[in-house]
């Protein structure tokens, strides 16, 4: 087979997509089609990234006459390289605002009904659809990290000093973040309804504890998600789920 045969076939039992691909490597989807179609080489360092992926020599790949492989020394797991680990936790960035903004505004949605005065009840149809197809896009979208989240994985050690000083750096703020998701829906569930006067006032109250029990969740969904994606990528190597 030639390089570009390879690439495709180990591509494809991989479960990967050009485009996802392409995003563990850095380069356009382009690029990937092109080595493919056999139209052109990736460079060097890109090769051993490949053969580190997809778990193979680089012998294997650049020589045409071998149609066997073999796992290169020492590879032990999933290599991340710093690109692939920067893919993961933005694919999780963007999977979170989705889940995390689909459950909040499914919650903020469910008082605005009662505001038949102002067209709530469309006001809450809108912001139902709104998260469900946000819910959808989120499960939808593919997973292109399915086998990172599977088998164990290894590291250049500075990429993994450069993601415990990123988690270092952001740890608090999650935690805190976190914490005030849960004061929100707290606050929105347990103490305003304590404010509520037996008049039209109470109409916007309730509307005020869904947004911040909505806004809550929001804030505990993607706070917590991207607090276990760095775990998952710095966690010690036999602590990964196999």
């Amino acid at each position: 087979m030639s390089f570009g045969e390879k690439i495709q076939t180990l591509r494809k039992k991989a479960g990967l997509s050009q485009e996802e691909l392409a995003d563990q490597l850095g380069v356009s989807r382009q690029a990937v089609s092109k080595w493919e179609r056999d139209s052109g080489y990736p460079e060097t360092e890109k090769i051993l990234r490949m053969a580190r992926l997809f778990q193979v020599t680089v012998d294997y790949l650049l020589n045409e006459e071998s149609d066997t492989w073999e796992r290169p020394p020492g590879d032990t797991g999933y290599y991340v390289s710093r690109e692939t680990a920067a893919g993961f936790l933005a694919y999780q960035r963007r999977r979170l605002h989705k889940l995390g903004g689909g459950v909040g505004l499914l919650i903020g949605s469910l008082s605005l009904s009662s505001w038949w005065l102002w067209g709530g009840d469309l006001l809450s149809t809108l912001l139902t659809i709104a998260g469900i197809v946000l819910l959808f896009s989120s499960k939808l979208s593919g997973d292109p990290y399915s086998r990172l989240r599977r088998e164990p994985l290894t590291f250049d050690p500075a990429v993994k000093a450069e993601l415990n000083g990123d988690y270092a750096e952001r740890k608090n703020t999650l935690h805190g973040c976190t914490l005030a998701g849960i004061a929100l829906i707290a606050f929105g569930l347990l103490f305003c309804p304590l404010l509520a006067p037996p008049t039209r006032l109470e109409v916007l109250l309730d509307a005020l504890d869904m947004a911040l029990v909505g806004a809550g969740a929001y804030l505990c969904i993607y706070m917590t998600g991207l607090r276990r994606a760095y775990r998952l990528l710095l966690q010690p190597e036999e602590e990964h789920p196999h």
